[in-house]
């Protein structure tokens, strides 16, 4: 049995520059080349802009129409989350890609009683634009090659963001995606940090992420401003908490109430 038979990826998304489109477009056709699993995109904004070019009922995808300028990424996969039908919950950025047989492993993790599964070893490998363009005609062959690059992470401490799998029963008890993260921040941090303070099963796969390249607009930087000093200061809140006061503080998130009535 294929086990990403079990898997939902959800996917959100906004379409802010062609790079974008073309990513995801990458990213859904390596996903449905190599797994079974369910793929949900849901894309906020003033108006539906993207379509995947080819019609599978494999994908799911969603609208809703929104004018704030600002997306509100945690909102939106906790709906995603919520249309889920599976246990095991792949949540996806757009611009991500790695080899199959990692899914595979973090969906078996899962299986086995981990909450959070990171499907790669922490290593981060951002891919440059004349790179990505060339992924991008056959990201099946870049993945099945061997010799590809795996060792230029810019970052310093094995990442937690990119991509996560979970098991979704016991990731929404522990709070699922925290709201008060409004637009690109730290919630990646916060999500690894609050699931070690609960004392949640966490792994990793062994591999590396590919990054395909876009430009970074107003949902991919920090702004400098109010905005960003908020989400900062939700992480150290969350940081500075013991296991029996984050509990308390979970139980009082609005969304995590309304996800324990269904």
């Amino acid at each position: 049995m294929d086990v990403t038979q079990e898997l939902t990826v959800v996917i959100p998304v906004r379409i802010d520059c062609i790079e974008r489109k073309e990513n995801l477009n990458t990213v859904l056709f390596s996903l449905l080349k190599t797994t079974a699993a369910t793929i949900i995109v849901l894309e906020a904004d003033n108006e539906r802009k993207y379509f995947y070019p080819e019609t599978t009922e494999q994908i799911k995808h969603h609208f809703i129409e929104d004018h704030n300028p600002i997306s509100h990424r945690t909102l939106y996969l906790n709906q995603l989350l919520k249309m889920t039908k599976t246990n095991i919950v792949g949540i996806w950025d757009t611009d991500v890609i790695f080899e199959n047989e990692q899914i595979e492993k973090a969906v078996r993790e899962i299986q086995s009683g981990i909450t959070l599964c990171y499907p790669y070893d922490g290593r981060f490998v951002f891919l440059n634009a004349e790179k990505s363009e060339k992924v991008r005609e056959d990201v099946l062959a870049f993945l099945a090659d061997k010799e590809k690059e795996t060792n230029s992470s810019l970052f310093a401490r094995p990442s937690v963001g990119g991509a996560l799998i979970v098991n979704k029963q016991h990731y929404v008890a522990a709070g699922g995606e925290n709201e008060n993260f409004y637009g690109w921040g730290p919630e990646d941090a916060e999500r690894f940090k609050r699931m070690e303070i609960l004392e949640e099963p966490v792994s990793r796969i062994s591999g590396a992420l590919y990054h395909l390249h876009h430009p970074r607009g107003i949902n991919s930087t920090f702004g400098h401003d109010e905005r960003d000093k908020r989400n900062v200061q939700e992480l150290i809140k969350i940081c500075r908490m013991n296991s029996i006061q984050l509990k308390k503080y979970i139980n009082m998130w609005d969304w995590k109430m309304k996800n324990d009535q269904g």
